[in-house]
C-alpha cells in the first residue's frame, strides 16, 4: 500500500474535546464490570443488616411468648446466616433470596402473622432482588414474596383482612415496577456498552490510522534523503525494526530459512527479512511494510537512474576528450588504450577489448583495459573469439548473457569495412552504453583510417 503524503496528516486528525471527554468517562463509569452485581450484593447485604437489628430490637423489646422467642429466633439465625454465606461463600442469586424469604417469612409470623407491619418486608425482598439488575432474580424475589405471602394466609387464615390484601397488591405493583425497570435498565446498559466498545474501536482504528500515517510519512522522509543505495539498504533495515520492534537485515540465509521470520521482497535490492512472523504482526505494521517495501523499490529505481545518469555524462565526457586526445596523438595504442580505460570506468564495465587479425590473419586481443582497477586482468575465452568472427563476417552487433553480465561485441569499420571488433563485458545492455561504444568504435575507425592513409609518415 503506497500513500505519497504532503504533511503529516496524522496532525489533521482532530482531536475529542472536553465534552466528548466527560461522556466516555461517564460512560466508562457506568459501565465497569461487575458493578451491577456488586450493587445487588450492598442491597442485600443491607437489606439482612436491617432485618437483623430490626429482629434484635423486636425480639428485647416486645416478644414475651415462647411461640414468638422460637419465631425471632428462627428468623434471626436464618438472617445471620444469610448475611455469613452472602460475604463469604459464592452462592446463586436466587438461593440466597429464598433463605431471604423464608427469614422474613419467619419474622412476619413472630410479630403478628397476617395482621403484622412488617409484612412491607415483602415488597422490599422485590426491590432486593432489582438491584441486582437482572430480570431474573428480579422474577424470582417477586415470585417468593407471593409464596411468603401464601405460606402466612395459609399459617393464619383467622387473623387475614385487608391488610394483607393491600400488602399483596401493593406487592404485585412493586413487581411489574421492579421487572420493567430492571428490564428498562438492562437496555440502557446494553447501549452504553455497545456504544463504549464503538467508541473503544473507533479511538483503536484512528490511534491505528494516525500511526500508520506517521509510519508513512517517516519512509518517505527517511528513503527520500538516501543518495546512495548502500545508504538506502541501511535505512530500510532501520525503519523496518521501528515499525515491528524487531531485528531486521537484508539476505539472511538463516533468518529467511526460519519459520520464526517474515521476508519481502524488494525490488533490485534483495529479500528484507523480518524477525516476526506475519501472524504477530498486526495489521497497520504489515501495511507500513509493504509502504517501505514499495518506497525503497522506487527510491532504488531512481538512485540507479540518476547513477546511471552520471555514468552516461562522466563517459560522454571522457569520449569527447578522448576524441581530441586521438586525433592529436602520434602514438595511437597507449592513447587509445587510456582513453578506452577511462570510459571503461566511467561505464563500470569489468573490461573493454579491441579484437582483430594480426600478422597471421588471425583473431587475437590487440588491446584490453580494465574498467575497475582492482580486478585481476582480464583474459579472453576461445568462445570470445568465435563470437567475434560473427561479427566480422555479419558486420551486425552482437550482445549476449554471460554469468549475470552482458558482453557487446560491435564492429568497428575502417574505410566502410568492418576490420575489427570491440568487446565489452558488463552492465552493456543498456541502449544508450551501446550508443558510446558506437561511437567509440567509430573513433577508434577514423583513427585508423587516418593512420592507414598516413602510414608513411610514421603517425601511428
Amino acid at each position: 500500500m503506497f500513500i505519497p503524503l504532503q504533511h503529516n496528516q496524522a496532525e489533521a486528525i482532530p482531536t475529542t474535546d472536553a465534552r466528548q471527554l466527560q461522556q466516555d468517562q461517564r460512560l466508562r463509569l457506568l459501565s465497569r464490570e461487575g458493578r451491577e452485581l456488586r450493587l445487588g450484593e450492598y442491597g442485600a447485604a443491607l437489606f439482612r443488616v436491617v432485618l437483623i437489628l430490626i429482629c434484635g430490637i423486636d425480639l428485647i423489646l416486645y416478644s414475651t411468648s415462647h411461640p414468638a422467642l422460637l419465631a425471632h429466633g428462627i428468623a434471626l439465625v436464618i438472617a445471620v446466616g444469610a448475611l455469613i454465606a452472602g460475604l463469604t461463600v459464592a452462592m446463586p442469586s436466587w438461593a440466597l433470596l429464598m433463605v431471604d424469604g423464608a427469614a422474613a417469612g419467619a419474622f412476619i409470623l413472630a410479630t403478628g402473622g397476617a395482621v403484622s407491619p412488617m409484612l412491607v418486608l415483602v415488597p422490599t425482598l422485590v426491590v432486593q432482588g432489582g438491584l441486582s439488575v437482572e430480570e431474573r432474580d428480579t422474577l424470582a424475589s417477586a415470585g417468593i414474596g407471593a409464596i411468603v405471602l401464601l405460606l402466612v394466609a395459609a399459617l393464619d387464615p383467622a387473623q387475614t383482612n385487608h391488610l394483607l390484601i393491600e400488602i399483596a397488591a401493593m406487592h404485585v405493583i412493586v413487581s411489574i415496577a421492579a421487572v420493567w425497570s430492571v428490564r428498562r435498565t438492562r437496555l440502557t446498559l446494553t447501549r452504553l456498552h455497545d456504544e463504549i466498545a464503538q467508541r473503544k474501536r473507533l479511538d483503536q482504528d484512528r490511534n491505528e490510522a494516525r500511526r500508520a500515517l506517521e509510519w508513512q510519512r517517516q519512509n518517505l522522509a527517511v528513503l527520500g534523503a538516501c543518495a546512495t543505495l548502500d545508504d538506502l539498504a541501511g535505512r530500510v533495515v532501520e525503519r523496518a525494526g521501528a515499525i515491528t520492534g524487531a531485528p531486521a537485515s537484508f539476505d539472511n540465509a538463516l533468518a529467511s530459512a526460519s519459520f520464526s521470520s517474515h521476508t519481502l521482497d524488494i525490488t533490485g535490492m534483495g529479500r528484507l527479512v523480518v524477525q516476526r512472523t506475519a501472524a504477530e504482526l498486526d495489521h497497520s505494521q504489515r501495511d507500513a511494510l509493504e509502504h517501505l517495501v514499495a518506497t525503497a523499490a522506487q527510491r532504488a529505481v531512481a538512485l540507479r537512474s540518476i547513477d546511471m545518469l552520471d555514468r552516461h555524462h562522466r563517459a560522454l565526457m571522457a569520449l569527447w576528450e578522448g576524441a581530441g586526445i586521438l586525433r592529436a596523438a602520434p602514438h595511437l595504442h597507449p592513447t587509445l588504450l587510456d582513453v578506452c580505460q577511462r570510459i571503461a570506468a566511467a561505464l563500470d564495465l569489468n573490461w573493454m577489448a579491441l579484437i582483430g587479425p594480426d600478422e597471421r590473419q588471425m583473431l587475437a586481443p590487440l588491446m584490453i583495459a580494465r574498467g575497475r582497477a582492482h580486478m585481476s586482468p582480464p583474459r579472453l575465452q576461445p568462445v570470445h573469439f568465435r563470437l567475434a568472427a560473427e561479427v566480422l563476417r555479419s558486420g551486425r552487433s552482437l550482445v549476449r548473457v554471460e554469468q549475470e553480465r552482458t558482453l557487446a561485441f560491435l564492429p568497428v569499420r575502417v574505410a566502410g569495412e568492418p576490420s575489427l571488433v570491440l568487446a565489452a563485458r558488463g552492465a552493456v545492455d543498456d541502449a544508450a552504453v551501446q550508443a558510446l561504444l558506437l561511437l567509440l568504435g567509430d573513433l577508434i575507425g577514423e583513427r585508423l583510417a587516418g593512420c592507414t592513409h598516413s602510414r608513411e609518415h610514421h603517425r601511428c
